[in-house]
């Protein structure tokens, strides 16, 4: 707007009305600037106000981030809708960076690892799978070859390890731990068809969650990635029997040598699961183990995981199966020769050799012995016990090690310690048991013969404090009149060189002394030591044999004899035997005697 002044162009003339127009005309003037400044003022105070409030909104969003709020659900962005092709493509992608699948236990001679890797990588392309191979010739041959015609988009994910050592290759390259890259592994029988990806992702689940059994699932919060999975998840097969029970409750008493297995059919207390079944478990609870791929497997495996106290959860649903393997009489023979020789040197490794078996079965049935191998309970099957828990539950004890063809277990004895005292072992329950058997050969023939003895020693010991053989027992000490020695026709022939009587014991005469000794055989020498003593007066002398047993004592003991209970026998003891093992400097446990005399 611009303001005209009136006037001539010769000289200006103020007049009333010229003054009017001119203030009028300024009034418009400032009016205009008026409302620029407020619009200029109601601008600056809008950019101030958005200032302020995106500053503080900001902050509070950094604030929340680095305490770990999360923002609320309102704020945070909707995800776009993914195609179910996208969805396939993220789920088999979760699935193959969580899970490697391990084929372990199989038998070349007859196996279905190409059917089976093909039906796996048929539903998750590029899934990693891990194929172990044991070095043995009889595991390892005829080799496995593997081809797959790649489509599009498919990458060569299957990777065969042998197990056999090779100083050629470094410890990290011999490790077949080293190969696995996921957080899970799946061990897989051989012989399976994966017709879906779904069972995979609900094992995946279930082992993602933490809580306790029966809770549901919704309620329990997911694993953190940097912890270990200490459990299993067991996923048996479609074709297992169900007529068998499939889950033992496996207790391992190693100072005692002992394996005890307790048929069940609680999937809550599965220490082992006999039918076919796989393993998913945290790699690096696998790695913790000392060999967690070694024959026999799985049974290796479970021993491992049971020291290790990992705990086991049944899955409800089940894989399918392959094609059925070893149907013929010659592979099936093949097949348990090896797995005896898997699990007797498993045996030997895990230092056990007793086996105590509770199962349902009916008394007597044939069957029962034939699955656990020729002469000896050996292999863990199947069709260990009937899912019948109304049948009786029959206990079997198998013992390995002491026999009359092989040496003992006891070895040799130094400062009155054997070898495995110092390992916090008692004596293998094999040797006592064959100790047991050579006492009682030895005292049916004083009895039969007249021969005047008594218990001695530590045997005696034991039988005051507790009327058994001292778990850490590994010889017996009999005592006996030196003058009854012609009444034994084997002492008699075993003075001028060793004899075998006819149920194979093994009496010989010692080199160190005059004492006799009866071994349960000839290259098992736990036996019974046979020391001959002579009465004479007051006095009963060792007969020609020394050591801390060779101790004179007064015959007062002897006569009259006593009885004591020892191995369920009344056998022949010395009177006053407290103060006898205290002139032997052999000190009675006060404890159990109150108790015996209560």
């Amino acid at each position: 707007m611009q303001c005209r002044y009136p006037g001539s162009s010769l000289k200006y003339r103020y007049t009333q009305k010229n003054l009017e127009s001119l203030t009028s005309c300024d009034m418009k003037v400032f009016r205009l600037r008026l409302v620029k400044v407020l619009l200029l003022g109601f601008l600056l105070a809008n950019l101030v106000f958005f200032y302020y409030t995106w500053n503080t909104l900001l902050w509070r969003r950094i604030s929340k981030a680095l305490s770990g709020e999360s923002p609320p659900a309102e704020e945070l962005p909707k995800p776009a809708k993914l195609s179910p092709k996208d969805k396939l493509r993220n789920a088999n992608k979760h699935i193959r960076k969580s899970i490697t699948i391990v084929f372990y236990g199989h038998y070349n001679f007859e196996q279905d690892l190409r059917a089976s890797i093909d039906s796996i990588l048929d539903v998750i392309p590029n899934m990693p799978i891990l194929v172990l191979q044991d070095g043995g010739a009889e595991y390892a041959y005829p080799p496995v070859n593997y081809e797959r015609n790649l489509t599009a988009g498919e990458e060569r994910t299957v990777i065969f390890k042998s197990l056999a050592f090779d100083v050629r290759h470094s410890r990290q390259e011999l490790n077949p731990l080293a190969s696995i890259r996921t957080k899970y592994v799946l061990i897989m029988p051989d012989s399976v068809r994966l017709s879906s990806k779904n069972i995979l992702q609900k094992i995946l689940r279930e082992i993602n969650s933490l809580g306790v059994p029966g809770q549901p699932k919704e309620q329990r919060p997911p694993v953190p990635p940097e912890e270990t999975v200490r459990r299993m998840i067991l996923v048996p097969f479609a074709g297992n029997l169900k007529s068998f029970s499939s889950c033992v409750r496996m207790t391992m008493d190693l100072p005692d040598w002992t394996l005890e297995l307790v048929a069940t059919n609680d999937t809550k207390r599965c220490d082992l699961f006999l039918q076919k079944h796989a393993i998913l478990l945290d790699a690096t609870a696998l790695g913790a183990m000392p060999e967690p791929f070694t024959l026999p497997f799985p049974e290796m495996l479970y021993m491992q995981a049971k020291i290790a106290n990992l705990s086991t959860t049944v899955f409800p649903q089940a894989f399918q199966e392959g094609r059925r393997l070893f149907a013929s009489f010659h592979t099936k023979q093949r097949r348990m020769d090896l797995r005896r020789r898997q699990f007797r040197e498993m045996y030997k490794k895990l230092q056990i050799k007793r086996i105590v078996r509770r199962a349902y079965r009916v008394p007597g049935k044939a069957q029962a012995r034939e699955v656990w191998g020729q002469g000896h309970g050996l292999v863990l099957d199947g069709q260990f016990s009937s899912s019948n828990t109304s049948l009786p539950l029959i206990t079997d004890i198998d013992l390995f090690g002491c026999e009359r063809t092989t040496k003992s277990c006891i070895g040799s004895v130094y400062n009155e310690r054997p070898y495995y005292s110092y390992l916090g072992k008692h004596t293998p329950p094999c040797c006592l048991d064959k100790l047991r058997t050579t006492f009682n050969h030895v005292l049916e023939e004083f009895e039969n013969v007249g021969i005047r003895y008594w218990l001695d020693n530590r045997a005696l010991q034991s039988a005051i404090e507790t009327n058994h053989l001292s778990p850490d027992a590994y010889d017996i000490d009999i005592s006996f009149n030196v003058q009854d020695l012609e009444r034994s026709n084997a002492m008699k022939k075993s003075q001028s060189k060793p004899y075998v009587d006819n149920e194979g014991f093994y009496w010989i005469k010692a080199t160190d002394g005059h004492y006799f000794r009866v071994q349960f055989s000839k290259p098992n020498q736990v036996g019974v030591n046979l020391l001959p003593y002579s009465i004479s007066g007051t006095e009963a002398k060792p007969s020609g044999f020394f050591g801390w047993k060779a101790t004179t004592f007064s015959a007062d003991y002897l006569h009259p004899m006593s009885t004591v209970l020892f191995l369920g026998k009344s056998v022949m003891c010395p009177n006053n035997v407290l103060e006898y093992l205290e002139e032997k400097h052999i000190k009675v446990r006060s404890a159990d005697l109150d108790a015996e005399e209560d």
